[in-house]
């Protein structure tokens, strides 16, 4: 088998192009918040110390500052490229500039690098990976692609679209497939609209218009309020209903007793034997 043929191979040179190209690409130098929902910070770094204040649409966050969200918290920024990254709740999130790297501190993050664009490197606390035209999922000890492919440092690893990579306690990664039907999970995926670069089709199937999706959820919302049962529902009036009458039981005659004759009646009554006809 040839050499060229080889996974390693393969995987050595996917590696070696992304890095060739991410050296030409636009840096990370800032990226632009977009959407904020509850509680998210602005932290400047200055030397060894760091501030922070709360983030609005249309801050510019510099490489090498960060972002840091709290619980039912999320963000989304974009970058001068196209790039989006979105943040959830609990997370610590920071890039830098010309390597193009957007590093996880802790919690999650969705993301979707246009294709062409030089690609880039996804770091976390267990996990780093080059990654060309990519849309994915990232949390503190897994990467899980939806689109396109990454290859995992320093093993040469492929992780390809509908694959995972996943940091063990023990320190071993395991690689496989995740359930394309979970693939639209999260609020990130839905976070100020739908996530660019999402395949076109799910199992054969075009993508569903999500604001059409959110209609649904609102009015899902609204008709089963109590107030809107009512209206949507009201109790069903009564009909009037035309009484029939019970018929009349029809009279039936009574059939008479059999009649006695008289002469046994007398016998009866002096005591006598019926068959004698008279007293002994």
């Amino acid at each position: 088998m040839s050499h060229r043929n080889s996974p390693a191979f393969l995987a050595a040179s996917l590696s070696l192009l992304v890095a060739g190209s991410a050296l030409a690409a636009t840096p990370y130098t800032q990226a632009t918040v977009t959407r904020t929902e509850n509680k998210v910070s602005y932290g400047t770094v200055k030397g060894d110390r760091s501030n922070t204040r709360p983030a609005e649409p249309q801050d510019v966050v510099k490489a090498m500052n960060f972002l840091l969200s709290e619980s039912d918290s999320r963000a989304e920024l974009k970058y001068d490229d196209g790039t989006i990254v979105r943040i959830g709740q609990n997370t610590i999130f920071t890039f830098e500039a010309n390597s193009r790297t957007l590093n996880l501190k802790k919690g999650t993050f969705v993301f979707f690098i246009p294709k062409g664009q030089g690609g880039g490197t996804i770091k976390t606390p267990s996990l780093t990976a080059a990654i060309t035209g990519t849309v994915g999922k990232v949390s503190e000890n897994t990467i899980a692609i939806l689109d396109g492919e990454v290859v995992l440092k320093p093993s040469g690893d492929v992780v390809r679209a509908g694959e995972f990579a996943r940091r063990n306690p023990d320190g071993t990664i395991t690689l496989g497939k995740f359930d394309p039907l979970k693939m639209f999970e999260g609020k990130l995926m839905t976070f100020n609209g739908p996530l660019p670069g999402i395949p076109e089709k799910l199992l054969g199937l075009p993508l569903l218009d999500m604001k059409n999706l959110w209609d649904l959820d609102s009015l899902d919302r609204v008709i089963n309020s109590p107030s809107g049962l009512q209206h949507f529902f009201p109790p069903a009036t009564p009909r009037p209903v035309k009484a029939t009458p019970e018929p009349r039981a029809t009279p039936v005659p009574a059939t008479p007793a059999p009649s006695t004759p008289p002469s046994l009646l007398q016998g009866a009554n002096s005591g006598g034997s019926l068959n004698s006809g008279g007293p002994k």
